[in-house]
């Protein structure tokens, strides 16, 4: 949770900011976090092979554990899985992959170093199933955005260091998830100190440093498609107007259970869904975006018979803290708080 908006609800009734003070016998010591975790981390790539680390965290409820997240549930809490890099080394791509179901992901750059050192998966409001086993798959790299005479340029940071893994509960207030309960670290992974930084691919899209503002007449909005689409089916969809995408989900399968995955990060028209293959997916297709839209592109979606919802961003508070320089806020940023499961895939089952 971006450390400005913590400060701004520190008090507030409604907000509890405290570690739970229950003793159970699930990971964490609460009543609603998984009966077994466990974290590994594997060599990937993101902008050159070998320049990342994925970091899996494989997690099981047993029935009091679901029982006692489920209550937290009904009150609205989503359950929150957490890597967090405190020695601050790597940044967090963006990209993501999970099993769990309706899920959504936020990162944060805590300290204001151009590194996102914690990533969030927020989970939707479907309890997990007791004894099945649910994995989380997010990609760290060294490459970080610096700025040199005045340009966002890729910087590289070779020194070791290792990232922590915690549960929270978290509510949608503000337009981002934000913490009300959580644990304390209960796993780390090291990794190891490198070499220098290797040549980037010619081409490589340059780092961001700040996101864009929108642009003209243009507002931030969540569009849920009616069915997976295809990259170039996507952007498609608006031929007049505006459209500046941040970010998109997507689901599809894994080899390892064939259950329904779903993979999101930043809208990058050169990487389109690879990284998403890359963490072992086998992509069906796009099931929702975020972006800046003006009235004539909004209009488009909402006519369009491949667009199911067209939902105004609720960022008037990450807005705000964007504008005047907020540490870590992403503006409209990577959270696609989307309503794929809820008005598709539920239906559908």
């Amino acid at each position: 949770m971006n450390l400005l908006v913590r400060a701004l609800l520190v008090g507030a009734a409604s907000v509890l900011l405290v570690a739970p003070t229950v003793t159970a016998t699930g990971v964490g010591g609460a009543t609603w976090t998984p009966s077994q975790s466990s974290t590994t981390t594997t060599e990937s790539g993101f902008l050159t092979p070998g320049d990342s680390i994925t970091i899996r965290t494989d997690a099981v409820w047993d029935r009091e554990q679901v029982d006692g997240l489920t209550r937290y549930i009904d009150t609205g809490l989503r359950y929150t899985h957490e890597l967090n890099d405190r020695a601050g080394r790597l940044s967090a791509t963006g990209y993501w992959a999970t099993n769990h179901p309706d899920p959504t992901y936020d990162r944060d750059d805590d300290d204001g170093d151009r590194r996102w050192e914690e990533a969030e998966i927020i989970v939707g409001p479907y309890p997990p199933e007791a004894g099945r086993t649910y994995t989380t798959l997010v990609p760290y790299s060294r490459w970080h955005g610096k700025r040199q005479q005045g340009t966002c340029q890729w910087a590289w940071d070779r020194r070791k260091g290792e990232a922590e893994v915690l549960s929270q509960l978290s509510r949608d207030a503000f337009g981002e998830w934000q913490s009300e309960r959580y644990t304390l670290t209960y796993e780390t992974v090291d990794y190891p100190r490198v070499d220098v930084g290797p040549e980037l691919p010619a081409g490589t899209t340059r780092a961001r440093c700040r996101d864009a503002d929108p642009g003209p007449d243009q507002s931030g909005f969540v569009v849920t498609f009616a069915r997976p689409l295809g990259w170039d089916e996507m952007t498609g969809l608006v031929s007049a107007g505006s459209a500046k995408w941040t970010a998109f989900e997507a689901i599809g399968s894994h080899p390892e259970d064939r259950r329904t995955w779903t993979c999101g990060g930043p809208f990058e028209d050169q990487l389109r869904f690879g990284p998403c293959r890359t963490l072992g997916l086998e992509v069906e297709g796009m099931t929702a975006a975020v972006g800046y839209l003006d009235p004539v592109a909004v209009d488009q979606l909402r006519d369009s018979d491949d667009v199911v919802a067209v939902d105004s961003l609720r960022d008037s508070l990450t807005g705000l803290l964007f504008s005047i320089g907020g540490l870590g806020v992403e503006r409209p940023g990577l959270s696609v708080n989307d309503r794929y499961w809820e008005l598709v895939l539920t239906e559908a089952g």
